[in-house]
């Protein structure tokens, strides 16, 4: 009785495993219950139109429920087919056999769908802000091997879900104009969670890869994402993403690397967007910019039109709490020179960008202004924080060293125009061939105060000049004080304890005072005042004429003698006049040196090296904004004496002059020691004489030509006496 009971027992567990594997794997195949499922869904909804291949009741070992399956059924939505290779169906059975059916989950399987059906079928359904991305913001593609699982109430309505398949190769337009092409992904999506991951495609030269989204749904929706890009833009590619960029028009630009993204983004239902944090990363293995214009400043020495960069590390960060920045940081080089480490740093804020730049120079830079001059050669390294905004620069720092050299500038600020508006300290510390040739400091608020122990000028007495304006200070105006113990100058002479008192009104000197020596006995006075009619009258006394004129070719190689200088300046203009008493000349033109050999005394100047000697130098300008007058320039000397009048055209640069030289002034003085015949030809006034060479200069810059009359009998006095008479009336 054991044994049977036993047989039965076992046979009955056979029976039922062999049972469960059958209806878990083959199934039970049946039509009975087509048109029951067919006149059921079309109940539900009369635009779907089913046809059914038999079906099988199969078992669902992980849920331990049976369920209907069908294989390829024939679907159609409004006359569009829905390729669907196969159909599970979970009902309650005991209704499914009274033919009360109630489909408690599908699952179903597409094997590929077009994105353009999607978006046929999707046009169909009520609107969503999904729905209206869907249709107006892809493009190409397909749905590749994608399963729908979906829990329903008694009214076919989905209350839970979960999708996943593949994406391969849309078009996503994500903003206006920016489409990613060629994207493809992997899905998993249900009511709470949606992963996607394998996420590639590119966009016009950027390719996307290894990207992988995360997107939860509580009280908020919670997005969280990286991928990677990698680039190789050329000129016409950047020129396509930034089509309203005017810089890439006219520049070109282009740049490879590879970037790792990874973002946060946090939205309320209503896509509210409540907190994001964006991070880029990688490097930029090299890259360059060739500008159309060339970078030209009056404190770089050569144009730079080529900046090539390499190793570039490059991080982005962006985020709600208004925590944003760009940092680049890695070499460049300008113009092909050797390359140098650069680091800048960015706020990107649209309205106010704030900069920090730290980096070594590539380029020589100069400031005549303090004689000094960078060395690319060394290493020398310039670090500024600075910001952009209403069309301005505000320069809140700029330090530069090189060695022992030193510049540093606080509160800086510079108008469109190039023009300082604002400067609160400089503090400067040069060397030129490891001599300080600048140790001072300027602090500027309401009085502009220059304190130091060394200055390195070349400038001075063309900032004291007639109409003379530094344009870049126009916004000044201060009371200024100068204490300086040495101004070195370009003829080589030091001046010692210059101190200066005066005023600066719209970035041009109004009233000046200065007092200097070069030793104890020799003394520079420099004065600038106005007189009643509001004319500007300055005036300079030098007992070392060579100190204020190193910088004219004109007055090249005078030695010794005594200057006086005088300009009265208006609107119109200025009217100039400048006396040198009792100097040599070292350095003259070789025609005139030659025509002192002419005269007896000209012998020992030329043979003892030390010049030739003049007793007075007198020039006399007149100064409009369109011409410079020569009204005269009248040179006595032992051997030589020389008038000159003419003119200079500043836009041109045309200059026309012509004069008299009068060698021999020994054998004229012999001549008009001839009773009566002397006296006419001669006369007794100083610089008069019979015998001269006549000139004429004339031309454009670079293109001057010099006319010369060796041999000339001067007009006798008489004559010469007649004539001006005539002029004056």
């Amino acid at each position: 009785m054991k044994k049977f009971i036993y047989s039965i027992f076992f046979v009955s567990i056979f029976l039922l495993i062999s049972a469960v594997l059958y209806l878990s794997t083959i199934g039970l195949t049946t039509s009975k219950f087509n048109d029951l499922i067919i006149n059921k869904v079309e109940k539900k909804d009369p635009r779907i139109k089913l046809e059914l291949k038999k079906i099988k009741i199969k078992l669902d070992l992980r849920k331990v429920q049976l369920f209907l399956s069908t294989i390829d059924p024939k679907i159609k939505y409004q006359n569009l087919n829905i390729p669907v290779t196969e159909i599970k169906i979970y009902t309650k059975f005991k209704r499914f056999l009274n033919s009360n059916i109630y489909v408690e989950r599908v699952v179903f399987s597409i094997e590929k769908l077009k994105i353009q059906d999607i978006q046929k079928i999707a046009i169909r359904v009520k609107p969503s802000n999904f729905k209206t991305y869907l249709l107006n913001n892809l493009d190409n593609g397909e749905l590749k091997k994608a399963s729908f699982d979906l829990d329903l109430d008694e009214d076919f309505r989905v209350i839970d879900f979960k999708v996943n398949g593949t994406i391969k190769k849309t078009n996503a337009k994500i903003k206006n104009n920016f489409i990613i092409k060629d994207i493809s992904f992997n899905f998993i999506i249900d009511r709470k969670l949606t992963l996607i991951n394998s996420i590639s495609g590119n966009r016009e030269g950027i390719s996307i890869s290894n990207g992988s989204v995360e997107l939860s749904r509580q009280q908020s929706i919670k997005i969280k994402g990286k991928f990677n890009t990698k680039f190789n833009l050329k000129e016409n590619e950047l020129r396509k993403i930034f089509k309203n960029e005017k810089f890439f028009e006219k520049n070109k630009v282009e740049t490879q690397g590879i970037l790792l993204h990874e973002f946060n983004l946090k939205i309320d239902n209503s896509l509210k967007v409540l907190d994001y944090e964006y991070k880029s990363t990688g490097n930029i293995p090299k890259s360059h910019l060739i500008l159309k214009n060339e970078l030209v400043s009056d404190y770089i020495e050569n144009p730079i039109k080529k900046i090539f960069f390499k190793k570039t590390k490059a991080e982005i960060h962006l985020s709600k709490k208004n925590k944003k920045l760009l940092l680049l940081e890695g070499m460049y080089s300008t113009n092909g020179s050797s390359y140098n480490k650069f680091k800048i740093q960015n706020n990107l804020n649209k309205k106010k960008q704030n900069y920090l730049i730290d980096l070594n120079l590539s380029e020589n830079f100069f400031f005549d202004i303090i004689n000094f001059r960078s060395n690319s050669k060394k290493i020398s390294n310039i670090k500024s924080n600075f910001s952009i905004g209403n069309k301005k620069l505000y320069f809140k720092s700029i330090d530069f060293k090189e060695g022992k050299n030193l510049i540093s500038v606080k509160d800086l600020v510079i108008n469109k125009k190039n023009e300082i508006e604002k400067i609160s300290y400089v503090n400067l510390l040069t060397f030129d061939n490891n001599i300080e040739n600048n140790n001072f400091k300027i602090s500027i608020g309401k009085k502009i105060s220059i304190f130091g122990t060394r200055y390195d000028s070349t400038f001075l007495l063309k900032l004291l000049s007639s109409n003379n304006k530094l344009k870049i200070f126009k916004n000044f105006n201060n009371n200024l004080e100068v204490k300086l113990k040495n101004i070195r100058t370009k003829s080589g002479t030091t001046l010692k304890n210059f101190n200066l008192i005066g005023t600066i009104k719209k970035g041009t000197f109004h009233k000046i005072s200065a007092k200097s020596e070069f030793s104890k006995d020799e003394f520079l006075d420099i004065n600038l005042r106005k007189d009643p009619n509001g004319k500007k009258i300055i005036e300079v006394y030098s007992d070392l004429p060579q100190a204020l004129l190193a910088d004219s070719k004109f007055f090249e190689g005078i030695r010794g003698g005594k200057l006086l200088y005088k300009s009265v300046i208006d609107e119109s203009g200025s009217a100039s006049k400048l006396i040198i008493e009792n100097f040599k000349v070292t350095k003259a033109p070789a025609f005139a040196t030659l025509l002192t050999l002419a005269d007896l005394s000209g012998y020992a100047d030329v043979l003892s090296g030390q010049g030739m000697s003049f007793d007075i130098l007198e020039i006399k300008t007149k100064d409009n904004f369109s011409l410079v007058t020569i009204e005269e320039i009248l040179a006595l000397g032992t051997s030589i004496s020389l008038q000159m009048d003419g003119y200079i055209e500043k836009k041109t640069g045309l200059v026309s002059l012509s004069g008299t030289l009068i060698p021999a002034k020994t054998l004229n003085r012999l001549v008009s020691k001839i009773p009566v015949v002397g006296n006419i030809l001669i006369g007794s006034k100083v610089g008069e004489g019979v015998f001269g060479v006549s000139f004429k200069i004339k031309g454009l810059p670079k293109k001057i030509k010099t006319t010369i009359n060796p041999v000339k009998t001067l007009t006798p006095r008489f004559i010469t006496r007649a004539l001006e008479n005539r002029k004056k009336k």
